[in-house]
């Protein structure tokens, strides 16, 4: 159909033809394909016809606006083979976008471009057998590199990896300066996200499940290299997500023991302990997730055992101030007894007593109780 060289129309497009010729071929591989029975299949192979179709359109929909627009100003006639194609590239543009739009169940009034990317997603996604030989290659096309959440997987296990390299210790000091502190907490839900978001794609996709176990058994690997490709990328993301993950929970634990924290209680608390571990004041508040005596019994559980720690100097283990935030948290842990690990917290102020207590006369007449505050008052005549 192409139109010979000195067409005058062509001439008068100033350049714009060369834009419109490519467009006209690619809409028409594209509406053949979407009218053939096994179009799914046809379409999943021409994948990068549909990522060309979205990087140029917005070009494409500028220069045949104008080209539309200067034909019909200027009756240009139909007869010519460049003005023919002109309107031909608009049929084509609009009847590829209602084909597409029926499929996925969406406007036909929406741009072409975010309709070719909706359908390059669909295609990629549908459920099917994804033989052994497959896997790797199908996980690779269902995880392209310009998918979002794949995007922000691949920045959170960046980050995760330049804090996590390095050994680091379970207590002490938490090792990362306050930007690195800050710039974690805001990472990890977004990051745990995208992770979750991505292992459900791949899931939908699997009809089997054979894909995902396999790369769930690569991703408690280390990487030997830097992330290539989409896989890789979650799998890279995903190995430092739970190093992070094991080394972070057992710090927070270490720091609230014998007290047990629950999964969900995991990163209110562990946020609240980087602020903690440098500014006294910060409460750990209540939430959804973490009723107000819990959190007390937590704040309780924290103040023991950052008073016993061995890198702090020695007047600082047992100050006024502690002592006044440890009878302040225990009369609200004390609103619920805080079960089994109510009784640890107070199995600790109770070694504590006895431990400091021998051969004083703090200790003498001295009776066991059920309260926490009661205990901590033990605590500080003992201790104070």
């Amino acid at each position: 159909m192409a139109a010979p060289l000195e067409d005058e129309y062509q001439l008068r497009l100033e350049g714009r033809w060369v834009v419109l010729e490519p467009a006209r071929k690619r809409y028409y591989g594209l509406v053949l394909a979407l009218a053939d029975s096994g179009w799914e299949a046809a379409l999943r192979r021409q994948v990068p016809l549909l990522r060309e179709v979205a990087a140029h359109q917005e070009k494409v929909d500028e220069v045949l606006a104008y080209a539309v627009r200067r034909a019909e100003a200027e009756s240009w006639p139909t007869s010519n083979p460049t003005v023919r194609g002109i309107f031909e590239v608009r049929s084509l543009r609009d009847q590829l976008a209602r084909d597409v739009a029926r499929k996925l169940g969406r406007s036909a009034h929406e741009p072409l471009g975010s309709l070719m990317v909706a359908l390059e997603d669909w295609l990629l996604t549908i459920p099917r057998m994804v033989p052994p030989r497959e896997r790797w290659s199908t996980a690779v096309e269902v995880l392209p590199d310009a998918l979002p959440a794949l995007r922000e997987a691949a920045a959170f296990g960046e980050l995760l990896e330049s804090l996590f390299a390095r050994p680091l210790p379970l207590t002490g000091r938490i090792p990362f300066t306050s930007a690195q502190r800050e710039e974690l907490s805001l990472w990890w839900p977004r990051g745990q996200a995208a992770l979750v978001s991505l292992w459900n794609r791949l899931s939908g996709v699997d009809a089997v499940g054979g894909m995902v176990e396999e790369l769930r058994k690569q991703s408690t690997r280390a990487p030997h290299h830097p992330p290539r490709n989409g896989p890789e990328r979650l799998l890279h993301a995903a190995y430092w997500f739970q190093e992070a993950h094991a080394l972070l929970s057992r710090m927070a634990q270490a720091r609230v023991a014998p007290l047990v924290l629950e999964d969900a209680e995991f990163p209110e608390v562990l946020w609240w302990m980087f602020e903690r571990e440098y500014v006294p004041r910060v409460r750990l508040l209540a939430s959804e997730r973490l009723v107000d005596a819990r959190a007390a019994l937590i704040e309780v559980a924290y103040e023991l055992w950052d008073a016993q720690r061995q890198d702090i100097p020695e007047d600082e283990r047992w100050p006024a101030a502690r002592w006044v935030r440890l009878e302040e948290l225990a009369w609200r842990a004390d609103e619920s007894r805080g079960g089994t690990d109510g009784e640890r917290v107070r199995g600790v102020l109770r070694e504590l007593i006895q431990r400091h207590g021998i051969g004083s006369s703090a200790l003498r007449g001295w009776r066991d109780s059920s309260r926490l505050v009661n205990l901590v008052q033990q605590a500080r005549s003992v201790l104070g």
